[in-house]
């Protein structure tokens, strides 16, 4: 009679994996009752895994990049205010996207060549907050066409 525990040895020998992550189906009949119990040799498992009655277990895996991030919310951040996004970080998104939209407005022809570089400088100077605090500002200076 062919002890579970060696079966399970030389599954998993076989199928290159843990011995932990064999299984023996449940509800067997007679016929595979009496074949798992005369299985002594490799050949004799390997029968038993062609026949389903040994099989593995499916990996958890790890996780992906998206589940993840999805646990970087409030919650979760350790740290203090300016470790988790810097202050040069934040800086850099904010002038990125200022320029971003100076760029656009020049292309529009919503903005002169003389004006451009003032408020570049202006951007590059950290004047502006926002976005929407440049466009105030371009307004009130009646810089920007309509």
């Amino acid at each position: 009679m062919g002890e579970i525990k060696t079966i399970k040895r030389l599954a998993a020998d076989i199928l290159n994996a843990g011995v932990n992550r064999v299984r023996i189906k449940n509800n067997l009949n007679e016929n595979e009752k009496k074949q798992l119990d005369e299985s002594i040799t490799r050949a004799n498992v390997r029968d038993l895994i062609k026949d389903k009655i040994v099989f593995l277990k499916e990996m958890k895996g790890k996780k992906s990049k998206k589940e993840k991030k999805n646990k970087k919310t409030t919650g979760k951040r350790r740290g203090k205010k300016y470790s988790i996004v810097t202050k040069k970080e934040r800086w850099m998104e904010k002038v990125r996207a200022q320029r971003k939209y100076l760029k656009q407005l020049i292309t529009e022809g919503r903005l002169d060549k003389e004006n451009k570089r003032i408020v570049y400088l202006k951007i590059k100077g950290n004047s502006f907050r926002s976005k929407q605090a440049m466009h105030a500002y371009l307004e009130e200076n009646k810089m920007i066409r309509k």
